[in-house]
């Protein structure tokens, strides 16, 4: 898996209520959208591109369990989040959901990442290339996290009638 996108930086500790405020939380599409980072830029939203890249340092998605931010962050086409860490329970909803989550091999790297560059990011090589050619260390995901992300989450890979996943 091969996607490019603009980055996007944020620090450390970003929290669920941050990425989506509930303030948001509907069922409509349009509202869950809008509620992306609203508290940092109302207009966020609108500036991201399909396939933009969230880098972060530390512990990215702690908070709540609610998928309200998963939602908002698919229903926005963010393409991929890259991190120092994550909050384990964010993680797997992303990975469930179908959301790229990678984790920076070095910690220091992630200065070595600049706000609104065009990266493309090699996943299963474990690579983050930037602008000027630098390849930055990732975190190789493992085989079954590739599937689930080819897929489009875990649901995916349910058999069309139901049962045991293969």
């Amino acid at each position: 898996m091969t996607l490019t996108g603009n980055v996007w930086k944020f620090g450390d500790d970003v929290n669920t209520d941050v990425i989506h405020a509930p303030a948001f939380f509907s069922l409509d599409p349009d509202t869950v959208k809008r509620g992306l980072f609203h508290g940092l830029d109302p207009q966020f939203h609108e500036k991201l591109a399909p396939g933009d890249v969230l880098v972060a340092g530390d512990n990215f998605g702690c908070g709540s369990s609610r998928e309200t931010s998963i939602r908002s962050l698919l229903l926005n086409r963010v393409g991929a989040i890259v991190a120092v860490s994550f909050a384990r329970i964010f993680f797997r909803n992303a990975t469930n959901n179908g959301l790229p989550c990678l984790q920076l091999a070095r910690a220091a790297d992630v200065d070595r990442i600049r706000a609104a560059e065009r990266v493309t990011i090699r996943a299963e090589d474990g690579v983050l290339v930037t602008a000027d050619g630098a390849e930055v260390s990732l975190v190789p995901p493992g085989e079954f996290i590739r599937r689930i992300w080819q897929a489009g989450g875990l649901l995916g890979l349910l058999p069309a009638g139901g049962g045991r996943a293969p």
